[in-house]
């Protein structure tokens, strides 16, 4: 039934999921929606596609390529990464929801996936998946090296004295890192003009070099290597907490001077996610071969370098971490008017 989500999109799905002879006619069109025995028996048998939703360059797209590589040594067939950038994220979302339920597509995901229902991107929700997540980042709000803005305070000010004026690009709309900037401008009482880059963070990070924008929001690993070479300058961290970078020393915490910049509850996750009815055979075989790959010493050096926080999350644990934060998130982008559907619409149940 999860499948013909996918199969079928917007608005259609719910007319097929209230009535009883279109969802049977539906079935016997679309074919199984579980893989035969005979596919999962001896899996994996061949390549694997993780299907990124993000651009070249970025998170996302980086720890689906670590992924791959060290799956490829556990799983003994090729792993390969797939861009699948189209639709703010959905081409890649759908593309693996209709697949046969074989485990040969996977999803390379990150938290962004779970405000896809609430903007119209998809039918699905968290509960249609199973997530294996790796690791995370905080939030961190830069300026190009050059820029005249030289803290926090300076860029708030200026957009204060001339609203919707100071451009700000922080990737998708409706992600982890716009919904930030919104906490911000909440917070602080200010409106910037953001500009969306939905392929994900490295765009919205290459215009500020450019100078599209004054200043980009995207996590401090995908930042890292810009601060690192002098590229962007980081104001602050639009989290509770401050950051010690190394060689750059302490990135401020926003929450210093603007306390409600932390009430929306989101935070960062990066991994890949299979379709939640995947049969259990295999998705017991990906959780052995995830589960040393998390433990293992290029993981750890691997986020070491690129600022990342080790998650490992995998199966009820994820699954759980994964509905909550869309519950929390969902109805707060619905509450600031950023959706198009109620996420009642798709039977989130709203946080108590």
């Amino acid at each position: 039934m999860k499948r013909l989500k996918f199969v079928f999109g917007r608005g259609m799905w719910r007319l097929i999921r209230f009535s009883p002879c279109i969802l049977l006619l539906s079935v016997l069109g679309c074919g199984p929606i579980e893989a035969p025995n005979l596919v999962t028996s001896g899996w994996p048998k061949k390549p694997i596609t993780i299907s990124c939703f993000a651009a070249a360059g970025g998170g996302t797209d980086a720890v689906s390529r670590m992924i791959a590589k060290l799956m490829k040594e556990e799983l003994g067939v090729n792993v390969n990464v797939v861009n699948r950038t189209g639709g703010r994220g959905g081409a890649a979302i759908n593309y693996v929801g209709v697949r046969v339920r074989d485990g040969y597509n996977w999803g390379g995901f990150s938290e962004s996936m779970l405000t896809a229902s609430v903007l119209g991107i998809t039918e699905s929700t968290a509960s249609d998946w199973t997530f294996f997540m790796l690791a995370g980042a905080p939030g961190v709000l830069s300026v190009p090296e050059d820029s005249k803005y030289t803290d926090l305070e300076s860029l708030v000010a200026a957009a204060k004295a001339a609203p919707k004026t100071v451009k700000v690009s922080a990737s998708l709309t409706g992600g982890i890192w716009h919904t930030k900037l919104l906490a911000l401008e909440g917070a602080a009482d200010v409106s910037f003009q953001f500009i969306p880059y939905n392929k994900g963070s490295q765009p919205s990070q290459l215009a500020a070099l450019s100078g599209e924008v004054d200043a980009v929001l995207t996590s401090i690993s995908e930042q890292a290597e810009l601060i690192r070479g002098k590229k962007l300058r980081p104001l602050a961290m639009i989290e509770a907490d401050s950051y010690e970078f190394p060689e750059r020393g302490t990135i401020p915490s926003a929450a210093a001077a603007y306390p409600d910049v932390t009430k929306i509850p989101v935070s960062q996750f990066l991994g890949f996610a299979l379709p939640s009815d995947t049969p259990g055979v295999i998705l017991e075989k990906i959780t052995a071969a995830f589960e040393k790959i998390a433990a293992s010493d290029e993981v750890k050096a691997f986020c070491e370098s690129r600022l990342l926080t080790l998650q490992g999350w995998h199966g009820e644990e994820a699954d759980k971490r994964a509905q909550s934060a869309e519950q929390a998130w969902v109805w707060k982008l619905d509450e600031l008017g950023i959706t198009v559907e109620s996420p009642a619409a798709f039977e989130i149940p709203k946080p108590e």
